[in-house]
């Protein structure tokens, strides 16, 4: 059952490389710590509010859950396609991936000092991009109780684009990220049909 790691991995993968791209352009404006002090911080404090939160799947319905996680699966896949297919329509790329620092309204550093401020933006958009990475991983976990294959996934997609931020860095903003969006908003959407039929 490749399922739950699929799910896990392809919507972490997307909403970390989102993620890497900014802290990337922040740390390249001089502002290294803040951005990786950020990013660390905000998918820590998420990790601890879902395991705070863990065992409450336990008292909820597997149907629940599993119709839960499939129409998550199914809004949040359509959703990346069609944003993906109006984008690539208009040969258009998302603000964050043309212009990371206009993103999150940060300027390059003109003094050594640790910027609170730009800490605090970037910690903004960590937090962010982090629940997203929830919403979808929990509920497939909880439906599927497959928290092994969720765990992988997750982890592998982090180490996946941090592997790709240190080997490409630069080229960061090259990588088609519409079509990865795509591809992973048409994998999501099927994961989500899949299961909405299973329950039928």
């Amino acid at each position: 059952m490749t399922q739950p790691f699929l799910a896990a991995f392809s919507g972490t993968a997307v909403e970390f490389f989102e993620t890497i791209v900014i802290a990337y352009a922040v740390l390249r404006a001089g502002h290294a710590r803040e951005a990786l002090g950020a990013v660390v911080l905000g998918h820590a404090v998420m990790f601890m509010l879902a395991t705070a939160f863990f065992p409450l799947y336990r008292v909820l319905p597997m149907d629940g859950l599993t119709l839960l996680a499939a129409l998550l699966l199914t809004a949040m896949g359509l959703h990346w396609t069609q944003k993906s297919l109006r984008r690539m329509a208009r040969q258009e790329r998302p603000r964050w991936a043309t212009d990371p620092m206009g993103k999150v309204n940060v300027a390059e550093a003109t003094t050594y000092g640790f910027s609170f401020l730009v800490f605090a933006v970037m910690l903004k958009s960590s937090l962010i991009e982090a629940a997203e990475i929830l919403v979808v991983v929990v509920p497939v976990g909880a439906a599927s109780q497959a928290w092994s294959q969720v765990i992988l996934g997750v982890s592998t997609g982090i180490a996946v684009v941090s592997l790709a931020a240190l080997v490409l860095h630069g080229q960061l903003r090259k990588i088609p990220e519409v079509k990865l969006k795509l591809a992973a908003g048409l994998l999501l959407g099927a994961l989500g049909v899949s299961w909405l039929v299973e329950l039928v």
